[in-house]
């Protein structure tokens, strides 16, 4: 009889651990004392000097948006599932990747998350999903155009061919990169980063929009292959990007989604390091 209370007393003990876990707001996370993310707080909040900016934040991927606390958003993904991947230790820490698995036809597929934040605060920068198949001789296509349909439904369209002709002033065919920018600086107020972001991506003379699916616009440059979501003015931009088939091995890329909020990340960039020590002017 002592055995068998013993027994029950442990298996209750187990049992309601994790509901005294999620109970505990003040409880600490594993995370928080994971080398590389230690020096973070959780309850760490952005303080915008326009909290409309925070209000215009309408993108998120897998419910991370840009400017959200790194060490809240990764407890969150583990939550949902995801795997933590490696993290770097210390203080140079950039970059935190969870992975969430499926099985897939005869392979298993991953969706793979990753925040990339300023190491001084710990606020995302930038998130990026990625699929890949582990069968990488598996046609990644399919995959491609179920991520792509869900990416619709969540987001709307992207960017159509009549709104990239709209921006260069062009009428018709296919529209040079460099064409789209100008265009693009003449009829908006862009902010600078995302002018360096476009100007990024238009690596070469041969880099244009081109028609896509359902009339989207499909920008081609290099082996990329990306349709394009943005809001206010292109503050914000969503890709969705593949390899070309032409490419060497397009499956073994993957298909990715790539969220960036430009005047949060400036916001980011401007609390700089609060540890630095002050400079002495002589």
């Amino acid at each position: 009889m002592v055995k068998r209370f013993a027994l029950i007393s442990g298996l209750v003990a187990i049992l309601i651990t994790p509901l005294i876990w999620a109970q505990s707001p003040t409880q600490s996370h594993p995370f928080e004392t994971l080398r590389g993310l230690e020096r973070f707080n959780k309850s760490s909040t952005l303080s915008m000097h326009n909290n409309t900016e925070m209000e215009k934040t309408l993108l998120a991927i897998k419910g991370v948006k840009i400017g959200d606390n790194v060490l809240q958003q990764a407890i969150q993904l583990a939550e949902q599932g995801g795997q933590l991947g490696r993290i770097r230790g210390g203080t140079r820490s950039d970059k935190i990747k969870l992975s969430f698995y499926q099985p897939y036809e005869d392979s298993r597929l991953e969706q793979k998350v990753e925040l990339y934040f300023d190491k001084h605060n710990g606020f995302i920068q930038q998130v990026t999903a990625t699929y890949f198949l582990q069968d990488a001789y598996l046609s990644i296509v399919p995959i491609r155009e179920q991520s792509l349909s869900a990416a619709v439904k969540k987001f709307g369209s992207p960017m159509t061919m009549q709104q990239a002709y709209d921006f260069s002033g062009q009428q018709n065919g296919e529209i040079d990169f460099d064409k789209f920018i100008n265009g693009l600086q003449q009829s908006t107020q862009l902010h600078p980063l995302a002018l360096a972001y476009l100007n990024k991506r238009n690596i070469s003379r041969s880099s244009k929009w081109v028609k896509g699916e359902q009339d989207y616009a499909l920008m081609h440059s290099g082996f990329d292959r990306c349709y394009l979501w943005h809001t206010n003015t292109f503050k914000q931009i969503l890709t969705f990007c593949f390899f070309d088939k032409t490419s060497a091995n397009p499956n073994s890329r993957g298909v990715e989604l790539d969220l960036h909020d430009f005047p949060i990340s400036q916001q980011i960039t401007e609390l700089g390091n609060p540890h630095n020590k002050p400079d002495i002017a002589l």
